[in-house]
């Protein structure tokens, strides 16, 4: 699957340390806050406000931190009119709060409407592929332009 169709250059954000430079130990909220407004710059999103709380709320029950210093928030939710990605990157580690206590150096943000299982699931495995590579998760952490990520999604 061609993830790349689903994500924008100006959905990247390739100094998540940047946007977190204030904050010692950042919270998985604002963490999650953070990538929603990534999302949120897609015209296929409906409402910004009610993406953030579908996302925080989604999060909250079941956080999709799975490892290896990758995060993966992701909601199936009306706001969304198609699959949209966003991608987000520390160089240095994000200290959020993870089960293997590893910072976050990937986070790969998710969202695709109710009625779109196939499509959604579908990008979903695809990630999860991905992920399983050490190697490309080191390709998109050590990329120094967006479009070196979008090309990363598309060779893989």
């Amino acid at each position: 699957m061609n993830l790349a169709r689903y994500l924008d250059e100006s959905r990247i954000d390739l100094d998540l340390d940047g946007a977190f430079a204030e904050d010692t130990e950042p919270t998985h909220e604002a963490f999650v806050a953070h990538m929603a407004g990534l999302l949120a710059t897609s015209a296929d999103i409906v409402n910004t406000t009610k993406l953030r709380t579908d996302l925080a709320n989604r999060e909250r029950r079941s956080p999709s931190l799975p490892g290896s210093g990758v995060a993966l928030p992701h909601v199936r939710t009306l706001q969304a009119r198609r699959l949209v990605m966003a991608v987000a990157v520390s160089r240095g580690g994000l200290a959020i709060p993870t089960p293997d206590a590893m910072p976050v150096r990937l986070a790969i943000a998710l969202v695709g409407p109710p009625y779109d299982d196939k499509i959604y699931l579908s990008a979903y495995r695809a990630l999860g592929e991905r992920l399983q590579s050490p190697e490309w998760i080191d390709e998109v952490v050590s990329s120094h332009a967006p479009g070196e990520v979008v090309r990363a999604l598309t060779r893989h």
